[in-house]
């Protein structure tokens, strides 16, 4: 009989609840407009929870492709080698210039990647080329014999240079790869910074 008795006092309970939310005289509107409250409010995160619940398996697989692709993990070589290109401003040197003004010609380049080397690429020229002028503050960069950069003088660079492009032997510790220099523009695309690279 307890059992019945506390069942029936429940379901009691419950009608009064109802009844009370629904007085048309606005008595119990008050105690109702929490519970609406925290249902509104809960119905957001139950239905934001319940959609990425349901469907986690698939986004979190190719969550995990593109995150691996964006860090770039050395032991994952990117799909394009060109990436390690962005940004970047590589010039093939044809003639210069420096006992009485200092300019190179050069043609712009364009990085492609080389079919037969996996995730490796080149420089290649493209275009016609043009006159560049030095900054007088431009700092210069060559390679030694054992890959080694160094920043040397205006004069040192250019005298390299040109022996280089005259297929000349220059003075050591110096040597010629290819006559491809990574420069850095400034205004009027003056350069105001030069770097031998290396090309076999």
């Amino acid at each position: 009989m307890r059992l019945s008795r506390l069942t029936v006092a429940a379901v009691l309970a419950a009608s009064a609840l109802a009844l009370t939310a629904c007085d048309p005289d606005g008595a119990g509107s008050d105690a109702a407009a929490p519970a609406a409250s925290t249902a509104t409010t809960a119905a957001p995160t139950g239905s934001a929870a319940a959609p990425a619940a349901s469907a986690s398996p698939k986004p979190a697989a190719s969550t995990g492709k593109s995150a691996a692709a964006a860090t770039g993990k050395a032991t994952r070589p990117a799909a394009d080698c060109t990436a390690n290109a962005g940004g970047r401003t590589v010039l093939e040197a044809t003639e210069n210039a420096y006992s009485v003004h200092v300019w190179m010609r050069a043609r712009p380049t364009t990085f492609v990647c080389g079919p037969d080397v996996p995730n490796d690429g080149y420089w290649e020229p493209r275009g016609d080329a043009r006159v560049y002028e030095f900054d007088n503050d431009v700092r210069t960069t060559l390679l030694d014999g054992d890959l080694k950069s160094a920043g040397v003088d205006l004069t040192t660079f250019m005298k390299v240079q040109e022996a280089c492009l005259k297929n000349a032997e220059p003075a050591a510790p110096y040597r010629c790869f290819g006559n491809q220099y990574e420069v850095e523009l400034g205004a009027q695309n003056k350069v105001v910074g030069i770097a031998q690279l290396y090309r076999p």
